[in-house]
């Protein structure tokens, strides 16, 4: 235990609190941006940079889970992390190994998810980590790579996001979300019990131009999409409104008006939730709209031609947009087989269609699904 403590406190312990600081051990900009190879020029690219890293560390630690309910093996194999060689442990976050081609095409294969019985669709093809492994001599393993990410950490006190255009606040926040809920249960652990993983995520917090902000908070009060969470009195006592003079301070923060689709790219490590991706200011509004699509896609059942099932989570998205019963129809029925298209369509014209909804209730078990792009 003396080891494990020891590698958290000097890898990663340090950006999840704002009490601690230590400039002194961080990378200036341009050794920084002559490290990646590139320059530090917005903080959206420092938000995808984020994501990318903290992805990149997942995929490092993740621990091969054994074959349950018909899944295959965890996409993690032994080959490609156990016996893989020091020097590409100790590179694989460098210019020069991200440029070279045969390292993507090594992780693709070693940790795809394509062949499950429980995954469809662009969710076939992702990076599934159900564990991740904490021991001393992992964590000794990715240790470069969690100093990489504490220098982006503390980059974000340089930023601005009310100097953002919209599509541009939209990008960074959920990069900046998804990250800060990663290296939670990365320094902290995955705790089993909701109430403890409820607690854990109070512990998160990054400083961001200067103001310490929470994921509560960039759900709440910035981007303002709440993802489901375990029991409404849960909510109540561990997440209690946010006062107005939080809400003012993140006033020009926050989305001029709502996008309902960031139900499907927030991601706090639950196996109902959409996999993490990276998103850009400049394509943003159609990566949405994929991620919506992929997530409806994979996660639709149809049972014996009578009961359509659907997450949760597609409810909050469809009051959200204040889609009518019509709109949804439309909006599913793509997603749908040949032949329950029809009986659908009869279903909507004689008034049974919502009857025929059954709205699955939200897995909080862990799980993180990882888009490929992150790994390039």
């Amino acid at each position: 235990m003396g080891t494990v403590a020891e590698a958290v406190h000097s890898c990663h312990s340090l950006p999840l609190s704002m009490l601690e600081r230590a400039r002194g051990a961080t990378m200036n900009a341009t050794s920084l941006a002559q490290h990646l190879g590139t320059s530090l020029e917005t903080p959206n690219w420092l938000s995808e940079e984020m994501i990318k890293c903290i992805s990149a560390i997942y995929i490092e630690l993740a621990d091969p889970p054994s074959i349950d309910h018909g899944l295959p093996l965890s996409p993690v194999s032994s080959s490609s992390v156990a016996d893989s060689s020091p020097q590409h442990q100790s590179n694989i976050w460098s210019p020069e190994t991200r440029r070279n081609p045969s390292f993507y095409s090594s992780m693709e294969s070693a940790f795809s998810t394509e062949g499950s019985n429980e995954l469809g669709g662009a969710y076939s093809t992702m990076i599934e980590v159900q564990r991740i492994c904490r021991d001393g001599q992992s964590l000794k393993r990715v240790k470069n790579m969690l100093q990489q990410f504490r220098s982006f950490v503390l980059r974000l006190e340089e930023v601005h996001p009310e100097k953002m255009r919209h599509e541009e606040k939209i990008a960074f926040w959920i990069n900046v979300h998804n990250s800060l809920v990663m290296h939670a249960f990365l320094v902290y652990g995955i705790p089993q019990n909701n109430l403890k993983r409820i607690s854990l995520l109070l512990k998160a917090a990054y400083n961001v131009g200067g103001h310490t902000i929470t994921v509560d908070m960039i759900q709440n009060s910035i981007l303002g999409c709440r993802l489901p969470r375990p029991g409404q009195w849960l909510q109540a006592l561990f997440f209690p409104k946010a006062k107005s003079k939080s809400r003012d301070t993140w006033k020009a923060s926050a989305l001029k008006h709502p996008e309902p689709r960031l139900y499907f790219a927030l991601c706090s490590g639950s196996h109902s939730d959409p996999a993490v991706r990276m998103y850009t200011p400049k394509g943003v509004f159609q990566e949405l709209e994929a991620a919506k699509d992929d997530y409806i896609h994979t996660n639709l059942r149809v049972h014996k031609e009578h009961k359509i099932l659907l997450p949760k989570l597609v409810d909050s998205f469809a009051k959200k947009s204040g889609l009518c019963p019509a709109a949804f129809m439309e909006m599913i029925e793509h997603f749908m087989p040949h032949s329950a298209k029809k009986r659908l369509i009869q279903q909507h014209r004689h008034g049974r269609f919502w009857k025929k909804i059954e709205w699955t209730p939200h897995n909080h078990s862990f799980r993180y699904l990882l888009g490929k792009e992150l790994l390039k």
